[in-house]
C-alpha cells in the first residue's frame, strides 16, 4: 500500500535559541559565566522531545500501515473468491481500519499540538487529522465503497437510477461513496471528472487504486464511469440490458486517469 508518511509531519526545528551571558561591572581578572550554556541545553532538551514524539508517529504510522494491509489483502481475497468466510473476513478488516482510526485521531492531534509547542513546523490535515490518519480513513472509505457497489451485482441498468434495485454508472459510484459520506460530484460521469479535476483528485491510472473512479471517453466528455475493485477488475453498471457487473478493466477509449475520493 502506498504509504502516506508521518515523518514529513516532525520537520527539524525551525530555530534554536541563542544568547550570550554577558557580565556587567565584573571586577577585572574575576572569572566570566559559562556562554551559551542554558541555550544550548534547552536546545538540547527541544531536540530530544522531537526526537520522542517523532518515535511514537513512526510507530503510529506502522500500525496504520498494517491494519492498511490487512484490509487490501481481506479484499483482494473477497475478490477472488466470494465465499462466507472471506466476506466475514473482509468486514472484520474494515472495522478494524475504522476501529483503528477512531483510536489515534485524538493521540495524532494532541502530537501534532506537542510538536507545534516545541517550535516545530507542522501540517495537519485540515479537520486537525494527521495525514497519516486521514490517509487511513481513506482507505477504509474506499473499501467499503467498494463493498457497496459489489452488493449490486446483479441488479438490472436504469438509465438515470441511482437506486435502489435498478443503476447507471454513475448513480452507482455516486451512492457508493454517498454511503461513506463523500461527495463525488453527482449524477454524471462527467461532473464526477470534473469535481476530481478540480479538487486536484486526479491520479494517473498507472498509480490506481482500490476505490478509484475509472472514466472512458476524454476530458470534458466522460461518458462512462466505474469503480476500481483491485486485481485489475472494475465494478460498473455498464448500459441497457446488462445488469451490474464486475469485469476486468477495459482499456479502450479509458481516461489515463483515475480520480481518487477518498
Amino acid at each position: 500500500m502506498r504509504r502516506t508518511t508521518m515523518r514529513k509531519a516532525a520537520l527539524a526545528l525551525t530555530g534554536v535559541l541563542s544568547g550570550t551571558a554577558v557580565a556587567i561591572g565584573c571586577l577585572a581578572g574575576a572569572p566570566q559565566p559559562e556562554q551559551h550554556t542554558a541555550p544550548v541545553a534547552v536546545a538540547a532538551d527541544r531536540a530530544a522531545a522531537v526526537k520522542t514524539v517523532r518515535a511514537r508517529l513512526d510507530s503510529l504510522e506502522a500500525q496504520a500501515d498494517k491494519a492498511g494491509r490487512t484490509a487490501e489483502i481481506a479484499n483482494e481475497a473477497l475478490l477472488q473468491h466470494d465465499t462466507a468466510a472471506n466476506r466475514a473476513a473482509t468486514d472484520r478488516a474494515q472495522a478494524g481500519l475504522v476501529a483503528l482510526a477512531d483510536r489515534q485521531t485524538p493521540e495524532l492531534t494532541s502530537l501534532l499540538q506537542r510538536l507545534t509547542k516545541l517550535g516545530v513546523s507542522t501540517a495537519p490535515a485540515a479537520d486537525g487529522a494527521t495525514a497519516t490518519t486521514t490517509a487511513l480513513v481513506g482507505r477504509t472509505r474506499a473499501l467499503r465503497a467498494v463493498s457497496f457497489a459489489r452488493k449490486q451485482i446483479g441488479d438490472p441498468y436504469g438509465f438515470a437510477k441511482a437506486g435502489p434495485g435498478r443503476w447507471d454508472c454513475s448513480g452507482l459510484t455516486m451512492k457508493s461513496y454517498s454511503a461513506v459520506k463523500v461527495s463525488i460530484g453527482g449524477h454524471s460521469a462527467t461532473a464526477q471528472y470534473n469535481k476530481a479535476k478540480r479538487q486536484h483528485r486526479l491520479h494517473s491510472y498507472k498509480n490506481k487504486r482500490v476505490g478509484d473512479l475509472i472514466f472512458y471517453g476524454r476530458p470534458g466528455a466522460v461518458y462512462h464511469v466505474a469503480i476500481y475493485a483491485g486485481h485489475g477488475r472494475m465494478v460498473e453498471a455498464p448500459y441497457p440490458g446488462k445488469r451490474v457487473r464486475e469485469v476486468k478493466v477495459r482499456a479502450g477509449d479509458r481516461v489515463s486517469a483515475v480520480a481518487r475520493p477518498a
